[in-house]
């Protein structure tokens, strides 16, 4: 095999590397695989507070995946999850985006499964005001959706 042959191979080799490490970066892996269908409503012109809304739709059998990564919601922490959809909600219709947003905080009960990351409860040195920033992933075990929202 020729030298030039052994350099494009190892070349093409590298880039195929470079390219599934760049995706595992960025994959959001709090995102359980297995779904089969996604909807994304992003703020195009955000700039500063920017609002992301994900949905993804999954059989019914891929419950039991969340119990391995998420939270179980409680009867303590349903008012706490509510008050962050309310949030959202507020948000997105002062960006007049009510029309992406068809989340019910009636469906929360004590079957469903969910992961809170925000600032205040994480070590940044500060504290800061309550919904400054946040995603909070919430999966439906009635729907079978995993609804994500992101503030920041």
């Amino acid at each position: 095999m020729k030298k030039s042959n052994i350099i494009l191979y190892v070349s093409l080799l590298l880039l195929v590397f470079a390219i599934l490490f760049l995706y595992y970066l960025l994959s959001d892996r709090n995102v359980i695989k297995g779904y089969f269908k996604s909807e994304t409503y992003g703020d195009k012109y955000g700039f500063q507070h920017y609002l992301e809304y994900y949905k993804y739709y999954y059989e019914p059998k891929e419950d039991a995946d969340f119990y391995k990564l998420y939270d179980k919601v409680n009867k303590e922490n349903i008012n706490e999850i509510k008050l962050y959809y309310n949030n959202f909600k507020e948000r997105m219709d002062k960006q007049n985006r009510l029309e992406e947003y068809d989340f019910n905080d009636n469906i929360i009960d004590e079957n469903d499964y969910f992961i809170l990351f925000d600032k205040n409860n994480r070590d940044f040195g500060k504290n800061y005001a309550k919904f400054y920033y946040y995603t909070l992933y919430f999966y439906d075990t009635s729907l079978h959706i995993l609804y994500v929202l992101h503030c920041s």
